[in-house]
């Protein structure tokens, strides 16, 4: 009878303390597990998940810069076009007043800039009645591969290409031509040629000294 009463007793005394004590444990216990999980989160990265970032990085890398490389060149091209058509826009606007074509400071091929590599008339008056300029503000400058514009005019004989890429043969033809200088290669080169020949006129190309030019026929006498 004692024993039973004691079990009984041993038994309610450990549900009662349960009661008061086993929320009170359990909360220590998800707190050490949580102290736990951070201290384990303070460790940092792997090595293996380090290298699936790098991987990951790696991968974005060869998708976007080959496109972000491309949209650079492309507006640098995009740039050349619009130049060469404000130039020529600028040579109808002096023939306009004045029945010609701008003449070169120099009158030859590649004018250097003591004249303003070919441009001085656009911008000064070049003793006839008729200037009525200035038809540009400034000298175009350089090209976005450092290379420069140069305006010249003079007699051509040669062969020339049109938006096609169809040659023309030219035989001491008075022409009005600006020269792009200064492409680092011919891939380059050739691709703003293209867009040259679709957008603005005739043109021939060629290598100086290990870079690359245009010259772009803006007016050709007879055309």
């Amino acid at each position: 009878m004692q024993g039973v009463l004691a079990n009984h007793a041993g038994s309610f005394w450990h549900k009662l303390f349960h009661l008061a004590y086993g929320k009170r444990f359990s909360k220590a216990g998800d707190n050490m597990l949580g102290f736990l999980n951070l201290r384990r989160d303070r460790r940092g990265f792997t090595l293996v998940e380090l290298l699936v970032v790098i991987a990951i990085i790696g991968i974005l890398a060869a998708i976007v810069l080959p496109s972000a490389f491309k949209a650079v060149e492309k507006a640098k091209i995009s740039r050349v076009v619009a130049d060469v058509r404000a130039i020529k826009a600028a040579g109808h606007a002096y023939y306009a007043d004045t029945g010609d074509w701008p003449k070169s400071g120099q009158d030859a091929y590649d004018p250097g800039p003591g004249d303003d590599y070919g441009f001085r008339y656009f911008m000064e008056a070049d003793g006839s009645g008729s200037w009525n300029g200035p038809y540009l503000e400034k000298p175009p400058g350089t090209t976005p591969w450092g290379g420069y514009y140069r305006y010249w005019k003079s007699r051509i004989t040669g062969t020339v290409y049109d938006a096609a890429g169809n040659p023309i043969t030219v035989n001491n033809t008075k022409c009005a031509v600006v020269t792009i200088g200064g492409f680092p290669d011919e891939g380059i080169r050739n691709a703003v040629d293209q867009r040259i020949r679709e957008s603005v006129g005739y043109s021939y190309v060629g290598e100086e000294r290990g870079t690359y030019y245009i010259s772009v026929i803006i007016w050709m006498e007879g055309l």
